[in-house]
């Protein structure tokens, strides 16, 4: 081919699509990675907002408990027994409770594998629900009758908490409590941009829903 030869028309479309095939080979890989990296960066902040809320109370309980502690003294019996505890008392530790528990999540549990992202649309399961705490104050609970030392006392309290925690659960805390926090963090992954956030929980209760 001479100095001043040009390449032939048939050859220079071929030519200019094989050169674009080359740069994309060339810049995929730097494009992928790019995409990559802004996904890490993403998911990253969003996990750190998440976790930022801390512990998530979503439901909450209140019931009002009357313990009794029976005396089962040999005295006490033949008091009941001879009707005379009408008159003096049967001996049986009578207190009024009044308790609160609160059930939600803690999201400084969350892994971000716990998210996954495809277009617009949000992915994420979170922890399992746990009851966050039963609160029983001293001055959530009334002595009625009878008497105890304050180890016997304090052991019955912790029964009360025991029978909140349980009551609770059986008129379905645990439930409420995925329902409300579902709503709430949808609501708030949703203003960050996403059109769709879909929710998922672990079942993997830290006790059995029945204790």
């Amino acid at each position: 081919m001479s100095k001043g030869a040009r390449i032939p028309l048939r050859y220079l479309l071929p030519l200019t699509l094989l050169l674009a095939i080359v740069l994309v080979l060339l810049l995929e890989p730097r494009r992928m990675q790019r995409s990559r990296e802004l996904e890490i960066e993403r998911t990253a902040a969003i996990v750190e907002q998440v976790r930022s809320i801390g512990e998530l109370s979503s439901a909450g309980f209140y019931e009002e408990l009357v313990l009794t502690d029976r005396d089962e003294s040999y005295f006490s019996e033949l008091m009941r027994a001879s009707g005379l505890s009408r008159l003096t008392g049967s001996g049986d530790f009578v207190i009024i409770c009044k308790g609160r528990v609160r059930a939600g999540f803690d999201l400084t549990k969350i892994q971000e594998s716990d998210f996954s992202f495809s277009g617009d649309t949000l992915r994420l399961i979170l922890p399992p629900v746990e009851i966050l705490d039963v609160v029983l104050n001293p001055a959530d609970y009334e002595h009625f009758s009878g008497h105890r030392t304050h180890e016997e006392t304090t052991a019955i309290l912790l029964q009360a908490k025991q029978r909140l925690r349980s009551d609770a659960i059986r008129e379905g805390i645990l439930n409420q409590a995925e329902l409300s926090a579902e709503a709430h963090l949808r609501r708030l992954l949703s203003a960050m941009g996403y059109r769709e956030v879909l929710i998922t929980f672990s079942k993997e209760y830290p006790f059995r829903p029945g204790e």
